[in-house]
């Protein structure tokens, strides 16, 4: 986000609007993504074996949930995990 940009809360009316024209995978593909990049920075550093596997297995979900957005639109796509 450019640092002159001051983000502007969204009327409930508008946000609902915009949910019900996006298709239920895609909203539920975007919820995972997000929990998968919180999952993914809380790993960090990797610790232990089982971290490392929580970690893979979250980068997993991410990739899973990225294919599912890019399939609907490639702008979709959640960045920011590595």
């Amino acid at each position: 986000m450019h640092p002159e940009l001051v983000p502007v809360p969204v009327p409930n009316r508008i946000a609902q609007m915009i949910g019900r024209s996006i298709p239920l995978p895609v909203m539920e593909s975007e919820f995972a993504a997000g929990d998968a990049i919180r999952e993914i920075r809380r790993l960090r550093p990797l610790a232990s074996i089982e971290d490392r596997q929580d970690y893979e297995a979250a980068l997993g979900d991410l990739a899973h949930a990225n294919k599912l957005l890019a399939k609907h639109h490639p702008a979709f796509v959640v960045r920011g995990a590595a």
